[in-house]
């Protein structure tokens, strides 16, 4: 089976799919007229989109611009007035529904009529293969009868849909993980025959023919073996069409094992071990419509089903995302391209939940977070006004979610930034900032920051902890942002309360204080105010590393507020005895600092910021040495940031007296001459020249400061 391995790697294919009801009802003959349904008050008019390639069943999704329709009997005729069977396949709140219709007429039109009293003309035939999905309970399933009742036992559908062949790569219908699976295909013999089938899948899977077992896979596994036929079984089967089935009992993919179900067959139409492809026509092919037209008929009595009859149908589809994760279904900015059948009507404006609107018979509209998202069109056609509202499930696309890497799409970000944050709900705002904390994108997040500062207090539990994130990433990656990063961190300090607050409020309140613990200290003299917040973190909600955090912190104030002592014992304690193998680390350690400085030289201040970072986690005590001290002080500087290397140079003085007190009083004087602290200046410029006259510092002091004492 090696030419499978060579398939495989070109790629999964994912394509839609459905299971449908096979019981036929007989139905009295429809009249051939214009309207052969004289009691729907509304039709689809479809086109097929392949009519040259005839198929026995094809299918199409319909918007309903009433949702109760879907519970109300559908009928199907040819253009000519003749009834087709159908059936309703999928149909869930907010989505379009999911048609199957026979096609074998070979006609190019189609009409589906909605909100009649006439029963329903199911559909006979069977072609393609269908996918039904189950909500699992996260069991590993070893026998084919546990499948059975697992499925029979689950009563949450995710979806079903048709899908172009038995090839899948990840779940269409929602989050990656405790999925069982179904599908069946139908195959067509032209004789008798052997057919050999080879499963490959992550998880138990088992196959069938016509009902009966032929491969198992049982258990928790990898889909790797699969390539090479390791689990594959064999059966002779008589001319004429078979049913093929495909189980799946998918646990998770927090392993790092995503879903996938495939299958290799030879034998019958194939000579050759053939992965079963969408494009290999293995099984009995289906055909795809689309919607050509809606339209209505006014004689017609009400409908069956209550409620109006929209005088136009809206189409939506997911159109484009940039989601976070595959397993994160509520976050995400989704896309969603809109239509309005017929498109005769004039002055179309469309009002989304969001805050915002767009003209036209068409668009393309931007959905800051998914959810039940409600969508009013109002439109004029002659002199009549009409409006149509429904409630749109926006969600990602999950057929891509394995195949494509999470990114953060420049349009998107540019249309968010567009509108007026006081417009969104705190809800969506929240979810917009969320998605550009993931991103690390301060583009975004910097225009939005205000508004959430300003709506804290309504933003879910739930959300606060990106919020955090966001915050964090301002906070100690751009220090240039430092005021809008402790804002934002106030803010969320002041919305997680120290009486009775919950574990997640107590998560984010602690790591929101101690980042800005950590990030006023660094840009202001406000020493008092950093002890208060390191005063109201719960110590017994840290983490391990939370812990070393919070202690390196405690040394960070006591440095700060002239403690050399208590800042060394501090450090020290944090820090291992540098002896033995540890004093080859001490070694590594100076010679990361040395690299640093490289760093900086060559103006690459991110790998000089990683550099020194690696020091002071390894070792805390390195940064009380002139060399780290020193070099963070030119970081500083390089990085344009002379608050915080005029604060930190001003910290420095007490500690170092001798190795580097040259260097450091003339970056002193610099700095606080800068910041209008003269009489800082003139004394560090004094110190430079009486006790380090022959100092090239000193020197240059001489140079750069020729009129001062």
């Amino acid at each position: 089976m090696n030419s499978l391995v060579r398939m495989f790697a070109a790629g999964l294919l994912m394509g839609g799919a459905t299971v449908w009801a096979e019981t036929p009802i007989q139905a009295p003959p429809l009249p051939t007229n214009e309207w052969s349904v004289s009691t729907a008050p509304a039709r689809f008019v479809l086109e097929l989109d392949q009519p040259d390639k005839p198929a026995t069943v094809s299918w199409v999704t319909l918007c309903f611009p009433n949702p109760n329709w879907a519970n109300a009997p559908i009928r199907v005729s040819t253009e000519d007035g003749k009834a087709v069977g159908s059936d309703l396949i999928w149909s869930a709140p907010g989505e379009p529904v999911t048609l199957a219709f026979d096609s074998s007429s070979g006609a190019k039109r189609y009409y589906v009529y909605l909100g009649s009293n006439w029963p329903a003309l199911h559909l006979e035939g069977k072609a393609g293969v269908t996918l039904e999905s189950r909500v699992g309970d996260g069991k590993t399933i070893d026998h084919l009868p546990d499948m059975l009742q697992a499925w029979n036992q689950s009563t949450t559908v995710n979806g079903r849909a048709i899908v172009p062949g038995l090839f899948e790569g990840g779940h269409r219908f929602g989050p990656q993980g405790n999925i069982l699976e179904h599908f069946q295909g139908w195959i067509n013999l032209p004789e008798a025959g052997h057919l050999q089938l080879a499963a490959i899948s992550t998880d138990a899977s088992f196959v069938l023919v016509d009902g009966k077992e032929v491969v198992e896979w049982p258990g928790k596994h990898d889909f790797h073996p699969g390539l090479s036929g390791e689990h594959q079984g064999g059966v002779d089967l008589a001319a004429g069409v078979h049913s093929l089935e495909y189980y799946n009992a998918y646990v998770s993919a927090t392993d790092g094992r995503p879903l996938l179900c495939c299958l290799a067959a030879k034998g019958g139409p194939l000579a050759n071990w053939t992965m079963l492809t969408p494009d290999n026509n293995f099984f009995l092919p289906t055909g795809h419509a689309h919607v050509a037209d809606y339209q209505l008929q006014t004689s017609a009595p009400s409908t069956s089903t209550g409620g109006d009859v929209p005088a136009y149908a809206m189409e939506w589809n997911i159109n484009g995302e940039t989601i976070i994760a595959p397993d994160v279904p509520d976050l995400g900015l989704i896309s969603v391209q809109f239509f309005l059948h017929p498109n005769n009507a004039m002055g179309v404006t469309w009002t989304f939940d969001d805050g915002s609107t767009a003209q036209g018979t068409s668009v393309l509209h931007l959905f800051p977070r998914p959810g039940m998202r409600t969508v009013q069109v109002s439109m004029n056609q002659g002199d009549k006004s009409y409006k149509l509202t429904q409630t749109i499930n926006v969600h990602p696309n999950w057929t891509l979610l394995t195949t494509v890497q999470p990114q953060l799409n420049p349009q998107f970000r540019a249309d968010i930034l567009r509108r007026d944050p006081a417009n969104l709900s705190a809800s969506d705002l929240a979810g917009c900032f969320a998605v550009f904390g993931v991103f690390k994108s301060s583009e975004g997040l910097l225009p939005l920051l205000p508004a959430v500062c300003a709506r804290m207090k309504d933003i879910k539990e739930d959300d606060l902890s990106y919020v955090k994130d966001a915050a964090l990433f301002l906070a100690r990656e751009d220090l240039s942002h430092s005021i809008e990063a402790m804002q934002l961190l106030q803010a969320l300090v002041d919305r997680c309360p120290t009486d009775k607050p919950s574990p997640q409020l107590i998560a984010v309140g602690n790591a929101s204080r101690m980042a800005l613990a950590q990030l006023t200290l660094k840009t202001t003299d406000r020493t008092e105010d950093v002890r208060k917040l390191l005063d109201a973190v719960k110590v017994d909600a840290l983490s391990g590393d939370e812990h070393r955090a919070f202690d390196t912190q405690r040394a960070d104030l006591a440095f700060a507020t002239g403690d050399i002592a208590g800042a060394r014992k501090q450090y020290a304690a944090l820090t291992n005895d540098p002896s033995g193998a540890d004093a080859r680390s001490s070694i590594r350690r100076t010679a990361k600092i040395s690299q640093a400085r490289s760093f900086i030289d060559r103006k690459d201040l991110d790998a000089a910021e990683r550099a020194l970072r690696q020091v002071e986690r390894q070792s805390p005590v390195e940064v009380l040495t002139p060399d780290w001290a020193l070099t963070r002080l030119h970081l500083y500087e390089e990085e344009n940031l002379p608050v915080a290397a005029y604060l930190y140079a001003k910290r420095l003085l007490p500690l170092l007296t001798d190795d580097g007190r040259s260097e450091l009083l003339f970056q002193m004087t610099s700095l606080a001459f800068a910041q209008n602290d003269n009489d800082l200046a003139k004394k560090s410029l004094a110190e430079l020249l009486k006790k380090h006259p022959y100092s090239s510092e000193a020197a240059q002091a001489k140079a750069k400061w020729p009129e001062k004492p």
